[in-house]
């Protein structure tokens, strides 16, 4: 009676979690206009003034992010001085990437930038000048980082008389159970990328303007960079970002390993094929540069949609119940930790919810395999057979 409540129980969190996942998820649409107001406009440099937001259309219905850089400068010189740092290397992004979008201890670092070509998903930005309003698409894209791990990235939209530079820089982690890009915030991006101009020969200015933008994850502010008639593209801005992993989980691990030796290797698996996944994508990207991330990301993703509840009816057998579902929540929740932690990002509180679903689900399989009930274990796999349709149909 005592197991029915608890498989009942994980039940409820699977059910309440994925439709948490929605909820959250849809309560961070933008609202919609039904065209560019004159009051929406902003004057910048020149003879154009600015949509600051970037748009999936060309219709502000499509608004996504906001603009939150303006380079004084057309956008030769402004990609010039971006990759100009000796430290830096910015990369281009391939044609068919998708936005949204392994050291010691799992830690992320960054030494330097390393900016390069980035083309993703075709996003809009609007002028209005004397002859009227025109609609521009990316002048060009930088990104700094892995496709399949986090990086910064960086589209550019040049003013049709060249007398500025607008970007939307955003960062972006790629979620292995959407298949795609997670933004979670714009504004640290925008200022590490101001922070390589601060005090340095290739800007004569760097300052911040309130400019009332409301939306598109807007604080309302512009970083605006006025570049050196001569920029001197020397120096070297060196950037640390670090994260350790749940060290406290590990510990609780090892200590279950003694008593439950089965259950605590089925928690270690479930995390190391989590963190191992993200590790092998960002190796295979760097070591495989010809070759599509997407293509890379397809049988990693049949490695996690798979491999984790294979592994969890080959082992949980083997293992007490409670002792199972434990060591599937602390091994693979472990993982996930470890996983945002070493990506150094903020998670959006709807994934937080989804995960936590999609450990219940695993959870009840592994009650199910253990006490070897096949009602259950079928509902278990069925929950997360769900978990993760939802995210790929873009409900989550």
């Amino acid at each position: 009676m005592k197991r029915v409540g608890v498989v009942f129980a994980l039940l409820v969190v699977v059910a309440v979690g994925l439709a948490l996942s929605g909820f959250f998820a849809g309560a961070a649409e933008e609202p919609t206009v039904d065209d560019v107001a004159d009051d929406r406009l902003i004057a910048v440099d020149g003879d154009y003034r600015l949509w600051p937001y970037t748009s999936r259309t060309t219709t502000v219905e499509g608004r996504t992010l906001a603009i939150n850089v303006v380079f004084h400068a057309d956008a030769a010189a402004t990609r010039a001085a971006i990759e100009g740092d000796a430290a830096a290397d910015w990369q281009e992004t391939d044609p068919d990437e998708a936005a949204a979008t392994a050291g010691d201890d799992q830690v992320r670092e960054f030494v330097g930038r390393d900016w390069r070509d980035a083309h993703s998903s075709l996003r809009y930005s609007y002028v209005e000048g004397p002859s009227g309003g025109v609609w521009l698409t990316e002048t060009f894209e930088l990104h700094d980082g892995a496709y399949l791990g986090v990086r910064d990235h960086l589209r550019a939209y040049e003013s049709p008389d060249g007398a500025y530079t607008a970007i939307q820089a955003h960062e972006e982690y790629y979620d292995w159970f959407r298949l795609r890009h997670t933004v979670p915030e714009i504004d640290a991006p925008a200022t590490r990328l101001e922070d390589e101009f601060i005090e340095s020969d290739r800007a004569t200015d760097v300052r911040r303007e309130y400019r009332g933008i409301d939306g598109g994850r807007s604080d309302g502010w512009l970083s605006v960079v006025e570049l050196a008639a001569t920029a001197a593209l020397a120096g070297a801005l060196l950037r640390r970002r670090t994260r350790e992993a749940a060290v406290d989980l590990v510990r609780r691990l090892r200590t279950d390993a003694r008593r439950h030796a089965a259950a605590a290797t089925l928690g270690l698996a479930l995390g190391v094929v989590l963190v191992g996944v993200r590790v092998a994508g960002v190796t295979l990207e760097t070591a495989l540069p010809g070759v599509s991330p997407k293509a890379i990301a397809a049988p990693l993703y049949l490695v996690l949609a798979l491999g984790l509840p294979a592994l969890v009816v080959w082992r949980a057998p083997r293992s007490d119940p409670a002792a199972a579902s434990v060591a599937v929540v602390v091994g693979l929740g472990g993982g996930f930790v470890a996983d945002f932690a070493a990506l150094g990002v903020a998670v959006p509180p709807d994934l937080i919810v989804h995960r936590v679903a999609l450990l219940a689900a695993l959870g009840v399989v592994a009650i199910g395999r253990a006490v070897a009930d096949r009602p259950v274990t079928a509902v278990g796999l069925a929950a997360w057979a769900v978990g993760l349709a939802l995210p790929l149909a873009d409900l989550i």
